[in-house]
């Protein structure tokens, strides 16, 4: 449940940082506890709860020496929560991320091993891209380094680092993670899908091509674009690919999952569909620009892979698994507050964004509204811890009371 706790004082926390810009809090420094935000909310939420969503659908134990690196990882994300406030990227705080990133690697290494037999041509073959994709992720942030002992800091090398950092997290390891734990549930509950290697070639050329956004940030060159938009392309070719795929097990999968789970599963899927239709989107070069300029986009556009494709996804893993029981009020409560705090910030965030695109300026108490929305979501999430622990004790799992999401 540990996860989960990190997941709520992330979302306190972004809270937090709402409530900034409508009463003065004068301790508070934004840019650090922002760093806090992002951090717990990556490495110690996501992270840990995509490993466990991946190996805990198999029967048995999780592989040996997981619960020991597991438990070392979420140490180090406490450091760094602890320090980051304080400092910011100080010693103590690039030392826990430092040190929690080779950790990560020993997790994935564990990982790799215990899924050595899963089909070769479903999830071994997607789980394995997922895992490649969290690694190759992690060179921009040991790039950052010799980057900024270069004197480059602050150009735009500096920034690509941070970019396919982002880039290869939330294109690479969050989505294929995602579909790795969807075709290995389908593969264990006799549904029939499975992704042929042509559409997952393309959902790998496209994560590579889309990088280009980034480049697009500095090098507003019109070949960039068009490598960003062949991506975007191969994207949507490859999602429909996917879908059509998903449509045939449509039956299958209703009839083996229950009513919150098929929820969740909607808003993972309309969550994973808008985000495909804004890279699509920002295909076009002007449009790309807005992406650049206003604020509002980036933060929707992340929560919208983090809250609502991500999480969504690992919620309905944990209804899936027994973690959390649909039966109980507390459950539909928690699940119910999540998604109207998600939906109604991403409606706030898109929505001012465009009202800035078009002159319009502010929305009537937009940043009450914002908070209020916002505060929604750990109110959901502790609701969840709540009754997580309550379903722990009744079964009395203590695997699972200190490792499950």
């Amino acid at each position: 449940m540990l996860a989960l706790l990190f997941f709520a004082t992330a979302a306190s926390i972004g809270a937090l940082l709402r409530l900034i810009y409508v009463v003065d809090i004068p301790w508070l420094i934004f840019k650090n506890w922002l760093h806090a935000h992002s951090h717990v909310a990556m490495l110690g939420w996501v992270f840990p709860a995509l490993l466990i969503a991946l190996l805990g659908q198999d029967e048995g134990r999780y592989p040996k020496g997981f619960v020991v690196w597991m438990t070392a990882s979420q140490t180090l994300v406490a450091g760094m929560l602890s320090s980051f406030p304080v400092q910011g990227y100080g010693e103590l705080s690039i030392a826990f991320s430092v040190l929690q990133m080779i950790v990560s690697y020993v997790l994935i290494g564990i990982a790799w091993h215990h899924t050595r037999h899963w089909p070769k041509h479903g999830s071994r073959l997607l789980v394995r891209l997922a895992f490649i994709m969290q690694v190759a992720s992690t060179l921009g942030i040991w790039a950052m380094g010799p980057i900024m002992t270069s004197g480059l800091a602050g150009t735009e090398w500096y920034y690509w680092s941070i970019q396919w950092f982002l880039h290869f997290q939330f294109n690479g390891w969050f989505w294929f993670a995602a579909m790795a734990i969807g075709s290995r549930w389908a593969e264990r509950h006799g549904v029939q899908v499975r992704l042929d290697g042509f559409t997952t070639f393309l959902w790998v050329l496209s994560t590579l091509l889309t990088f280009a956004l980034a480049v697009a940030w500095s090098e507003r060159h019109v070949p960039v674009f068009a490598v960003n938009s062949i991506g975007v392309a191969l994207q949507c070719w490859a999602a429909w690919r996917t879908l059509m795929s998903i449509r045939k097990a449509n039956v299958q999968a209703y009839v083996k999952s229950t009513p919150w789970m098929r929820i969740m599963i909607g808003v993972m899927l309309v969550a994973m569909a808008s985000k495909i239709a804004v890279q699509a989107a920002v295909a076009i070069p002007t449009v790309a620009t807005m992406g650049f300029t206003i604020r509002n986009y980036v933060i929707g556009f992340i929560h919208l892979n983090t809250l609502g494709a991500i999480s969504s996804l690992l919620f309905a893993h944990a209804l899936m698994r027994g973690w959390f029981n649909e039966r109980r009020r507390v459950v539909r409560i928690g699940l119910t507050l999540f998604i109207a705090g998600f939906i109604g910030s991403e409606l706030l965030l898109f929505g001012q964004g465009t009202m800035f695109w078009a002159g319009l300026g502010m929305l009537p108490g937009y940043y009450w509204m914002l908070f209020c929305v916002s505060a929604l979501l750990p109110a959901g999430v502790i609701t969840l811890l709540l009754a997580a622990a309550i379903e722990a004790k009744v079964q009395d799992d203590p695997l699972d009371a200190r490792v499950a999401i």
